[in-house]
């Protein structure tokens, strides 16, 4: 059972669905993916996205609640938007306002408006869904002739200059669609509307390529609202059963599993934060531990080779072949080192390093950074700043003095490449970006992804140094291109060196992006099915429905015949089955109705009929009697006795009529009661048969009465059985014709008493057999027969016979064929007499 109020989409289509639908895409693209949402431009929403993402739901949830149960309270549609409102006010402020926006500075407060606006009572059955889109048409269009540079992310474009020309055909179109709304053109607005929903497509598809998730849900609800306003003639109004179920599937098949896959994707996501933040921890840790080892390594290799007795005596003595032994063994065989040589206490060269040398000759170094640190300062070994080498190799040294005795010394170098640092591969390296800097200057050392050295650390372009000048610590950042990142850093220690782990959210989040889509898609399918279902099951239901009221609809009318098909075992057949009963006892009560009515007025018409024919003689009489007493000739005594004796016939007569009506009264009242006593029937026969005899002399030896020869003592009342056999005698004389016996025969049987009464007249059809104890009731044959009487005679015998706990029965072999009754009665007590 549906219905369809056709409207004018146009003027009916409201904002309120579409601030529903980009609620509800909103709101999930949060809860579930809520990493899109770390570029820069939401830095300032994203520590509350997730419990953004829920406000959009609820409300969008409540008021779309509210708009399919239209018999709700008000309060239900004003609290989803105070909701949706307040999310939209906070995303507005968060993601537009604070980081200089261009977009949503107009559109969400527009739309907050105009949703407000629907609610007014001049606006009240109106929509402003196509105003709202004309106005953003004009918007955008205006910004992106002004200032392009703002959208070129908007376009599929590949050339920004491009990006006038569609803001010119945003403002033409936002022109056509306001002048056509205007004007009430809608072939206009239709053909605006469609290009808008190109335009409009074309900056949800940009988005999309580009990852941007976050800003595609307002422009695809868009696009959706444009194409529905293009091609859709007329808004339906549904209502009905199968409307009902349709909206109810809606709710109970789509908002359960979103908010069931929105509480997996945040455990979820709770889980994976913690993995990824555990893993960063090791990986920066394991780095970190590479690196302490490698420098202990070196530092211990020098402290060892700067006190080795031989080694020292080598320097002393001058000895260039010991020397240069203990510095390439420390060069090539150690396994940590890339480089090696010794220097005096005034840098010059003692040993150079083979490798160097390939490239330059020895030279003086006193000029280094880390020659003169190690001079002035003690034995100990120390750690220089990264620097380029004369051959232009990145390079940082481990240096030592060696104590030559008498005031003596000389420099040991060992150095490590910076390139190679950066090729070794670890823990860290393998899953992450890591990023080795020196605090001291900020200078790269190593970084996994490039390999530059001697820069600036691109982590510090994204922290302070003083945010990586804790021993350790996990934060998050953006990176250039405005991507979040968690950032692990470590400072390795006994060294200038700080260790950074990054890694990008998005990529480590992507099995949760994964699920939250799968989770999404299958709460998309789920409803899907289920308003298929819901479909299917209404239009079932519908039909029986509709059979039901296309049979309600029928009862009273002629087609009576027509029923409820009740297939199936369910509550609908159950229902179609007690509706088919039902109708089958309303046909029965019609047509006793019907039947009592023919009987009312054949008894009306017979009952005048009869009333009339006793006061006819009546009035006649008297008045004869009257005319004679006023005259002078006076009536013999034989003349008065006759007329006596008419004018009390037809009172007994009348008397009958009248008893008979206040017997069937009593019947139908149920006041119709019996007074038993002990009494013999052979002589209440006896009885019967000479009064009847006395009033029908023309019958004399024409009634017979056969009787046992013992008396027949019973409990019964005297009264009703004497009415009931003088109304079966009397109804069989009256229906045999003159000269025919009627023949009565009382007897016993199997402990009853058994009264037949028999006359050879004008019989009973077998049609009028079953209905022949119907109060006013009379054969066919018996009313061309005329012989009086109302039809109440034999009701009331069978209500006598009844309520003495016996039957009556009628037996006829047809018309003319004679009748026979016959009535059986009990000789115990009667049940329900008094």
């Amino acid at each position: 059972m549906c219905t369809l109020l056709s409207v004018g989409i146009l003027e009916r289509a409201r904002v309120e669905w579409f601030a529903t639908a980009f609620g509800l895409v909103v709101g999930t693209t949060m809860v579930f993916v809520p990493y899109e949402f770390g570029a820069a431009l939401f830095q300032f929403i994203y520590p509350y996205v997730r419990p953004l993402g829920s406000l959009f739901l609820m409300g969008s949830a409540t008021m779309l609640a509210a708009l399919l149960y239209p018999s709700w309270p008000a309060f239900v549609g004003w609290l989803g938007r105070a909701l949706f409102l307040g999310a939209v006010g906070f995303y507005w402020w968060t993601a537009t306002v604070l980081p200089g926006g261009l977009t949503g500075l107009v559109l969400y407060p527009l739309l907050a408006g105009l949703l407000l606006l629907e609610q007014a009572p001049r606006f009240r059955g109106r929509g402003l869904l196509a105003v709202f889109i004309a106005a953003v048409a004009l918007f955008f269009g205006v910004l992106m002739v002004l200032s392009p540079h703002g959208f070129i992310r908007f376009s599929l474009l590949a050339f920004g200059p491009f990006i006038r020309g569609l803001g010119a055909l945003f403002l033409g179109t936002g022109v056509l669609l306001s002048v056509g709304l205007w004007r009430g053109w809608l072939g206009l607005s239709r053909v605006a509307l469609a290009g808008l929903c190109i335009l409009f497509l074309n900056m949800a598809l940009a988005l999309g390529s580009r990852g941007s998730w976050a800003g595609v849900g307002v422009y695809a609800v868009l696009t959706v609202s444009c194409a529905v306003l293009t091609w859709v003639r007329e808004l339906p109004v549904l209502s009905g059963v199968r409307w009902r179920l349709f909206r109810g599937m809606a709710l109970a098949s789509v908002l359960p599993i979103l908010g069931a896959g929105a509480v997996a994707s945040f455990v979820a996501q709770r889980a994976i934060e913690a993995e990824l933040r555990s893993k960063a921890q090791q990986a920066v840790s394991a780095e970190t531990a590479w690196l302490e080892q490698t420098a202990y390594m070196a530092r211990s290799l020098l402290r060892a080779q700067s006190r080795d007795p031989g080694f020292i005596a080598a320097v002393r003595d001058g000895n260039v072949e010991g020397m240069s032994e203990r510095v390439d063994l420390l060069e090539n065989d150690s396994g940590l080192f890339d480089a090696a040589w010794l220097l005096d206490s005034a840098g010059n060269t003692l040993v150079p390093s083979t490798k160097l040398n390939r490239i330059g000759a020895n030279h003086n170094y006193a000029n280094r950074e880390y020659f003169q640190q190690t001079i002035q300062g003690d034995n100990t070994v120390l750690l220089s700043r990264p620097f380029l080498t004369r051959a232009g190799l990145p390079f940082v040294v481990f240096t030592t003095q060696v104590e030559l005795g008498g005031g003596r010394r000389a420099v040991l170098v060992g150095g490590l490449s910076l390139r190679r640092l950066g090729l070794q591969p670890t823990l860290a390296s393998r899953s992450y970006h890591v990023e080795l800097f020196d605090r001291r200057d900020g200078t790269l050392l190593r970084e996994t992804d490039r390999g530059d050295v001697l820069t600036r650390a691109p982590v510090l372009g994204m922290l302070t140094p003083q945010a990586l000048s804790t021993p350790e610590g996990m934060l998050e950042a953006f990176d250039a291109s405005g991507h979040r990142l968690l950032v692990a850093h470590e400072q390795v220690s006994e060294t200038p060196w700080t260790v950074v782990v990054t890694a990008r959210l998005r990529e480590a989040f992507a099995p949760v992006t994964r699920m939250g889509a799968w989770v999404v898609a299958i709460a998309v399918l789920a409803g899907t099915i289920s308003l298929l279902l819901s479909r299917w099951v209404g239009r079932d239901v519908a039909r029986r429905l509709e059979s039901l009221r296309d049979g309600f609809a029928a009862l009273g009318t002629p087609a009576l015949e027509r029923r409820v098909q009740a297939g199936g075992d369910d509550e609908f057949a159950q229902l179609a089955s007690g509706f088919n009963d039902m109708a089958a006892r309303i046909d029965r009560t019609q047509q006793e109705l019907r039947e009592a009515i023919d009987i009312r007025d054949q008894f009306l018409s017979m009952a005048s009929h009869e009333l009339r024919t006793p006061l006819t003689p009546l009035k006649a009489t008297l008045e004869l009697l009257i005319r004679q007493s006023e005259s002078s000739q006076g009536l013999t005594p034989e003349r008065q006795r006759a007329i006596f004796d008419r004018l009390n016939r037809q009172v007994d007569r009348l008397t009958r009529l009248i008893g008979d009506m206040l017997d069937v009264s009593r019947l139908q009242s149920g006041r119709f009661a019996l007074t038993v006593a002990p009494m013999d029937l052979v002589t209440l026969m006896h009885e019967v048969m000479e009064r009847v005899q006395s009033t029908r002399p023309e019958r004399e030896g024409l009634l017979s009465l056969a009787v046992p020869d013992a008396p027949l003592v019973g409990r019964w009342d005297a009264q009703r059985l004497d009415q009931l056999f003088t109304n079966l005698v009397e109804n069989a004389l009256r229906y045999s014709p003159p000269g025919t016996p009627v023949a009565v025969r009382v007897r016993e049987e199997d402990g009853q008493v058994r009264v037949d009464v028999e006359d050879r007249g004008i019989g009973i059809p077998a049609e009028s057999l079953p209905q022949l104890f119907t109060p006013f009731y009379r054969a066919g044959n018996a009313a061309e027969h005329y012989a009086g009487g109302l039809g109440l005679g034999l009701a009331i015998c069978r209500e006598i016979v009844e309520r003495h706990g016996g039957r009556i029965q009628a037996r006829s072999e047809g018309p003319g064929q004679g009748t026979c009754f016959t009535v059986w009665l009990p000789r115990a007590a009667v049940s329900g007499a008094t």
